[in-house]
């Protein structure tokens, strides 16, 4: 009996000899570096940012006077984290017969002297809302994700230079990121390697989290977005959706995906989408996964990311049916 279980203890280390084993992405040092973002990320500062877009402005249809507040505290809050190259891009857009004016407003975190690899990631949002609505998910939710990312992100370390913009006028046919988009040169498309949009993250009632993409194909932002949610929260699916400003990036041909829970709230586009509903989880949930994905390209000791390239620690991920 004992020479049988010596026989069966050493082939069996015989087979995990010659069995490979994958190291679990949660462990290792990209969870260090992601704890770097991860434990930085304020939960109160992003459900703070909600509150005030939602219940203190309220609704901030595109050309309105309440548009006009949130550019105000947009610009306000990125200065307060130290960004210098804060711009407000001024368009116009058609909308019933009607010189409608709305605004994108940007801050550009730039990187480190001698660790620039000449990439740049663009992270979205967009700040109105419907003009019946306080849109405290649709999109208060995204832009205080945004509006968080941009403070811990403004003193990191980074070899890549990071974009955050809020989008006006989403609600009327993405037409700032569309403006936005139009915009760029050449030379900026060529050097785009991610973009990451985040539209209604904190509803409560909502399902879950779903990367959505203009074609339903996997790129290099979901490759990212699927490695990070592995190591950081769980598994993030993929789906097909456009109707969101991740739309005109991709159709530069720039990788970019679209970050929302699925199915939706019941009261999306309505005067319901109150704070009350909002998720505190939700929202330092999707900061988390978006965050560790952001930084997995961006800080100065990784090469740097061709668009054709997959994530640093590949995940077998799945294909979601959508279910808007």
């Amino acid at each position: 009996m004992k020479l049988f279980k010596k026989a069966s203890m050493v082939f069996l280390l015989c087979l995990l000899i010659a069995t490979p084993v994958y190291a679990s992405p949660a462990g290792g040092a990209d969870q260090a570096f992601d704890n770097k973002i991860v434990k930085r990320v304020k939960t109160e500062n992003i459900y703070d940012h909600v509150a005030y877009l939602s219940q203190v402005i309220g609704s901030r249809g595109a050309g309105t006077e309440g548009e006009l507040e949130t550019v105000d505290y947009l610009v306000d809050q990125f200065r307060s984290y130290g960004y210098k190259d804060v711009k407000v891009h001024e368009f116009t857009f058609p909308s019933g017969g009607k010189n409608i004016t709305s605004y994108n407003v940007e801050a550009v975190k730039e990187p480190m002297k001698n660790h620039n690899k000449g990439q740049e990631i663009i992270v979205g949002a967009h700040h109105d809302s419907v003009p019946w609505g306080p849109g405290a998910n649709d999109d208060a939710s995204g832009t205080a994700a945004l509006l968080e990312l941009a403070r811990v992100f403004a003193d990191t370390p980074t070899d890549t230079t990071i974009k955050f913009v809020a989008f006006g006028a989403e609600e009327y046919g993405l037409w700032g990121s569309r403006r936005y988009a139009e915009e760029m040169t050449n030379q900026e498309v060529d050097k785009t390697v991610a973009m990451f949009q985040l539209d209604m993250v904190g509803s409560a009632d909502a399902g879950d989290l779903v990367m959505f993409t203009a074609n339903g194909e996997k790129n290099t932002v979901t490759d990212l977005g699927a490695a990070a949610g592995s190591r950081v929260s769980e598994l993030v699916p993929y789906s097909e959706l456009g109707r969101s400003d991740h739309v005109p990036f991709h159709n530069l041909g720039i990788p970019a995906a679209l970050f929302i829970h699925t199915p939706l709230e019941p009261w999306y586009h309505t005067e319901d989408d109150l704070l009350q509903y909002i998720s505190k989880e939700k929202l330092k949930d999707v900061s988390n996964i978006v965050g560790a994905a952001i930084y997995q390209i961006a800080r100065k000791d990784t090469p740097a990311l061709e668009k054709s390239q997959v994530a640093p620690v590949p995940v077998d991920y799945y294909y979601k049916e959508p279910e808007l």
